[in-house]
């Protein structure tokens, strides 16, 4: 303890504090415990909950499945860390048992999980499976023509002959403090990291000259660099990756919009796509920041072929957008009485109870007075006495997970808690601390596990 920090009088009344070699995991232990009972407690009144998995390695190697559930409390939707236990193998089979004998030691009941989200196959048999949307935008982002992912690769080899060698890129570095450069480094590209292809061909590209002059006479790469058509083709992808970035970083966090905003904004952005082809064919440039740039300050005329495959690239974003979320949003389109309940035409495939109530609900004046789009969850809550089959309804869509994202901060913070120098840490009650949004209650804690003040050891 540092007397700088807390004084030498304050340093000598914690020091006077009896701990033993395990106290503080011990008292992690029972904390997080305490909060797993208090979860479970929720989770068991809630009429529904739905659940985020995902699993990965460790620093150790070990294989560990991770599992958020998503409930009602209190008339909102929460979120919580349900478990984190490591897994042999990461088969379906395997998981769902992990699943289901956690599901049955808590106490918990499988006919009220209407739904899980996974970013790969569906791995509960008898719930409704959601593909993560962040997942699928990532796999819509990697369709790319021969041409451009040739550019891609390129861009890539020239990035790793400079940033994985220290020598060169202490070098480099040099080079761009004394060229006065905006940055000093470029960036390393990974498959895994969703953002990474737009940020590194956007430091590439803004380095572009640095790059060539540091290139020259060293690797024949330089020649791509010096030219005009590698350069148009690479600008134009920094621009339409940190495009799909924005996207990406908006179906992010915990707690997320819910279904209809999400699907609503992958719609607007298939728009963007056919807006932005027209602007192309059409000579107009200014939706491609970088790429106009380039083109105004170098006086360069695109020819036919790199207009060409700008278009094709655009065109094929849009159809695997559409062959990832378009059955999606066909379902909702259908459920848009559940965002716009006054809405005077009745859905098709609503039972006849439901539609009674919708029709009650859709002619109260003074539920319409106070509707609020932006608090879906609490409306429907606060109408459940009085309509309880729409409610039900709604609740079954508005509840489940539309992304991973939770697993994946998660996982994040799993490497900042099981380092190499703590690689045999059951990692479990550290995470549940680390991530729960349950504020553990002190005193319950110590009346739980009959502490008393200063026990002997």
């Amino acid at each position: 303890m540092r007397p700088t920090m807390f004084g030498e009088k304050e340093v000598k009344e914690i020091e006077r504090i009896p701990l033993s070699n395990n106290t503080v995991a011990r008292r992690i232990d029972e904390m997080a415990e305490w909060a797993e009972d208090e979860l479970i407690r929720r989770v068991v009144c809630s009429k529904y909950y739905m659940l985020q998995l995902d699993e990965s390695t460790d620093v150790q190697g070990l294989s560990q499945l991770l599992v958020f559930v998503r409930y009602i409390w209190q008339n909102d939707a929460h979120e919580d860390k349900l478990f984190c236990k490591p897994i042999s193998r990461g088969t379906a089979e395997e998981i769902f048992n992990a699943i289901d004998s956690y599901i049955k030691e808590k106490g918990l009941q499988w006919k009220n999980c209407f739904g899980i989200c996974t970013d790969g196959a569906r791995a509960i048999p008898c719930a409704l499976w959601t593909h993560c949307s962040l997942h699928r935008e990532a796999l819509v982002s990697k369709a790319l023509p021969n041409d451009f992912k040739t550019v891609l690769n390129t861009a890539v080899k020239i990035v790793n002959y400079i940033k994985t060698k220290p020598l060169q890129a202490r070098l480099f570095q040099k080079l761009c403090e004394e060229m006065g450069s905006l940055h000093t480094s470029l960036l390393l590209h990974t498959e895994v990291r969703w953002l990474s292809r737009g940020k590194v061909l956007t430091r590439l590209v803004e380095l572009r000259n640095e790059v060539a002059i540091y290139l020259e006479g060293k690797t024949e790469y330089i020649e791509s660099l010096l030219d005009k058509e590698f350069i148009l083709k690479l600008t134009y992808l920094a621009d339409i990756f940190s495009k799909l970035n924005e996207l990406n970083l908006y179906l992010q966090g915990s707690n997320e919009s819910d279904i209809f905003v999400v699907h609503d904004r992958i719609r607007a952005f298939m728009k963007k796509l056919m807006l932005w082809k027209s602007c192309i064919e059409d000579g107009k440039y200014d939706c491609f920041e970088t790429l106009e740039t380039f083109i105004i300050e170098n006086q360069v005329q695109p020819k036919t072929n790199v207009l060409s495959a700008i278009s094709t690239h655009l065109s094929l974003l849009k159809n695997n957008f559409d062959a990832y979320f378009g059955e999606d949003m066909k379902k909702l389109d259908l459920l848009n009485w559940i965002c716009n309940p006054f809405q005077d035409r009745l859905p098709s495939s609503m039972s006849t109870k439901a539609s009674e109530e919708l029709i009650d609900l859709s002619e109260d004046t003074s539920l319409k007075n106070s509707f609020n789009r932006k608090q879906l969850m609490k409306f429907w809550h606060s109408v459940a006495g009085n309509y309880p089959c729409l409610f039900d309804e709604a609740i079954k869509v508005l509840l489940p997970f539309s992304t991973s994202y939770l697993c994946e901060a998660g996982f994040s913070a799993m490497i900042s808690i099981k380092t190499k120098y703590r690689n045999k840490l059951d990692v479990s009650n550290s995470l549940r601390l680390k991530v729960t949004k349950i504020e553990v209650d002190a005193k319950a804690v110590m009346i739980k596990n009959r502490k008393q003040i200063h026990p002997s050891h």
